[in-house]
Order: C-alpha cells, then structure tokens, then sequence
C-alpha cells in the first residue's frame, strides 16, 4: 500500500459531468494551499475546467486523478453555472491563472520557495523574473525539460532538479493531461508539499498570452478572448466541449437535478469493525440535505462501505461518497464500495465513475478484494518458466508506487533466463494502471527487443488497462488489439 498520507478535511463536493468538484473560494483556496505547504505533506491539487472534464469522460487515469486529488477547484464559469442545476452550486470560480498570482502573493513575506516545471525556455525565465520582481521574498525556479510524450521524458532528471530546489509548491505547465498524470506519478517522491497543474499560466504571467480583461471574466466570457487569440487551436476543443456538455448534463440528469423530497428518515450509518477489517454501513438519503448528519468513519483499517440501503443519492451525496474513499486511500487504508442500492448504481454509471472506484457484489466479495489488494501490492512473487515462457502475475494496482519495483523484478527474472523466449505478463487483476503503469509495460516491451526471436504477451486485459494503453497510443507498440 501507499504510505499512510496526513490529510485536511475536505470540504463540500458535488460530482459534476463525472468530476469530482470542491465547494470553495479563492480565498478558501489560498487558506488551505497555505496550510497543506504548512503541514509537508506531499499533496496535488487541480484546476479543472470544462476540457478536463470532456477528457476524463474518454480517459480513466484521468478521471481518477482527480477523484484522488487533495482539492479539485472549479475553473470554469460555465461548469458554475451548471452546478445550480444540483440545488447546491459551487459558490465560485478559482481560475489557475488567477491562483497562482495570488498564491504567490502569499508566500512573499514567508519567503516561499516555487518551481516552474514547462513551458517553453524564454516564457519560463520571464515568468520567473516577473514573479521574482512583482513579489519580493519569493523565490523562483524552473525548468523547460524538452518537449517528449510522457513515457520519453527523462523523470529522474526532472525529479532530481526538483529535489535539489526543494520548493514548497510545484507548478507544473504541461497541460492537461499530461501535467496531472505527471503529477500523480511523482508527487509522492518529490517532497513537494503541493503539486499544481497550471496550464498556460506560465505564458501568461511572461506576458507571452494577454488575459481577457476583468469584466469579460466576471460574464463568463473569457473563452471568446482566449478563441480570437488562438482560434485554429482552440475551436475545434470548445465546440467538443460544448457538446459534451449538452450530451453529459442529459446524461447525469437524474443525478444532477436533487431527487424529490421523500418523508423517510435522513441518512445515518454505522460501522463495525473486526481485527482485519471496518464494514461501514449507510442507508437512507445520502443528499445535501442529510450529509450533515452523518460521522465521519474513523477509516484506521481497511474499509467497506456496504450501500444496499441507500434509498437515494444526489450529487452532493456522490461528493461525500468520493470524499470518503480518497480519505481512506491517503491514510494508506484500501477500501471499496459494495452492494450497490439501484439508486448509488445509476449514478455511478451516468458519471462514468463505476469505471474508477472499486466495487465489490456483497460483504464477502469486499473482503476478498481488498485481502488481495494488501497481499499483491507489489508484484506477486510466482516466476514459472513454463514451456520456454517467463509468467508473472501482475498486481490489482499498477502505479508510480510499485512500478519501478515491479519492473526491476521482471528485468532481474529475465536477465537470469537468457534461454528463454516469451515474456508473458498476466494482467487479470490489475484493476487500475496509470502511466508510471503503462512505462513498466513499454519497458518489458523494450526488454524483449534485445533478444532475438523474444516477443511479449500481455494476457487478460481489464477495460481500464486498455483504456490507459489506447489513450496514450501504445496498443500498436504493445501489440493490444482495439475490441
């Protein structure tokens, strides 16, 4: 498992078009960057606005980064206006481009230290001037590594010039999705207390790109300055944009709009707990008007939270479920959802989200689940040369944390067997890849290269595995066929 993580609380989230979205302001935003940079604790946060979203709906890793984020801020007009439809909207935009002048603004006096990572060399060093200039005491660093697909990046190096600058806050500009799965790849490793992804932020503050002016900002309509600056660019985006918000606001209806008030007890829940695991139980309404009534599960084990009983689930609702697990997960504890209520499945469906958290049919499937996470963490350890083939089993969880590990065992193995022919890696119960994920496979891939007549099988992909293979584009190289 991860490290057990130190978290803040969160504060209200409402899912919306499948993203979990956080209910806070700029200045609530600005208090808790500056208490997590206080704590240490290595955390990331997102700025996400409508593309992200539309991304998320085709891209799994995607969407489940940000359910794991720390804070996902709404940085969108558009998607603000759309949160009203939930009965409870998110009470304010937090644009990054925004964010980060105020932020560092904030850690002027302190004498913050920020990292720049992208853009290309001339905007970040004007960038850093700028920033150096406007806010005296803060102290800025950067670098532009060469632009490259995620998986031809030279990370050591990047995370090396990181560790020596030892910022308090990593800013990184790789775009979306690139700079989030760079982030959730690394943030862990890097000892930064907070990873950002920012976007065009560094272009903005070299004065490379102009900002809309204010008033066009506070009407929602800074995207039609951004379209007259880069119209071949951005057009294309905002009109899929546009459409999948129209496709997926129908697609959520039924979670979006609150569900009618019905005379029946609020939710209540309670747990109980065993010497290897807590079962938590919920029934009722899980809606905005209910969560208050509900404690907080004390999440020091492995976790189940049974939703047989859930008689009906809003947005808000979904928001404190998400809330819950990511709780859980950065505490170092696994846990799922199980038994699903008609009402919590629907939902989930029509955000997409059943893709990315884990569920189980009932107590004992649960159980069993989350035994093989804390036993198969890393790589299990069954070598079998069978017929001239080396077979591993590969873990339910195949992320930055255990993917340099489990590529070092399968190069070991296969270095000592120079006789053999075929690699052979079983992905069956690998539920979740990310792209630290997709690098180990890419590295088998390259480790058979060099021995005549090799060749490589990946054995019994689950959805999400080859979602993450066909989004980066490495189903040829990997030899994954489309269904």
């Amino acid at each position: 498992m991860f490290p057990a993580v130190s978290r803040l609380s969160d504060p209200r989230a409402i899912v919306l078009l499948g993203t979990p979205f956080h209910d806070v302001t700029m200045e609530e935003t600005l208090s808790r960057l500056e208490e997590m940079v206080r704590r240490r604790t290595p955390c990331f946060v997102v700025t996400a606005n409508l593309d992200f979203a539309t991304q998320a709906a085709r891209d799994v890793e995607l969407q489940r980064i940000f359910v794991e984020a720390e804070l996902v801020v709404c940085d969108g007009t558009p998607l603000v206006w759309a949160s009203r439809l939930t009965g409870k909207p998110l009470r304010e935009r937090v644009a990054g481009s925004d964010l980060v002048p105020r932020l560092a603004a904030l850690g002027a006096a302190p004498g913050w230290k920020l990292f720049l990572l992208g853009g290309d060399p001339g905007s970040l060093a004007a960038a850093i001037t700028n920033l150096e200039t406007t806010y005296p005491g803060l102290r800025v660093s950067g670098y532009s590594p060469p632009f490259k697909r995620f998986h031809e990046m030279d990370h050591g190096d990047i995370l090396r010039r990181i560790q020596e600058a030892a910022p308090d806050v990593l800013l990184v500009a790789f775009g979306c999705p690139k700079q989030e799965k760079w982030i959730y790849a690394h943030y862990r490793t890097s000892g930064v207390p907070v990873s950002i992804g920012v976007g065009a932020t560094v272009d903005f503050l070299a004065g490379k790109v102009r900002r809309a002016p204010g008033w066009l900002g506070q009407l929602g309509l800074e995207w039609i300055y951004r379209l007259a600056q880069e119209p071949r660019r951005l057009l294309g985006r905002y009109a899929g944009n546009l459409t999948f918000l129209a496709s997926q606001m129908w697609r959520e209806r039924s979670a979006i709009f609150r569900p009618p008030e019905i005379a029946e007890p609020g939710a209540g829940g309670h747990s109980q707990a065993d010497e290897d695991f807590q079962t938590i139980f919920w029934k009722g309404q899980l809606v905005a008007a209910t969560l208050a009534q509900l404690e907080p599960p004390s999440l020091t084990k492995p976790f189940v939270i049974d939703l047989s009983n859930v008689s009906a689930i809003d947005s808000s609702g979904l928001g404190h479920l998400l809330g819950t697990l990511r709780r859980g997960w950065a505490a170092g504890q696994a846990g799922c959802f199980c038994s699903l209520s008609e009402p919590v499945r629907h939902v989930l469906a029509a955000t997409r989200l059943d893709r990315v958290v884990p569920v189980a049919a009932g107590i004992a499937g649960a159980r069993d689940l989350l035994a093989q996470e804390r036993a198969h963490w890393y790589l299990r350890p069954i070598v079998d040369a069978l017929e001239g083939s080396l077979y591993f089993v590969m873990p339910q969880k195949l992320v930055g944390a255990n993917a340099g590990t489990c590529g070092d065992a399968v190069t070991r193995e296969w270095d000592a067997r120079p006789d053999l022919r075929q690699l052979s890696l079983d992905l069956g119960a690998t539920a979740f890849m990310d792209s630290s994920g997709l690098g180990l496979l890419i590295r088998c891939r390259r480790l058979i290269e060099s021995r005549p007549g090799a060749t490589l099988a990946l054995l019994h992909l689950q959805s999400n595995v080859r979602n993450v293979i066909q989004v980066a584009r490495m189903d040829v190289l990997l030899g994954v066929n489309t269904p």
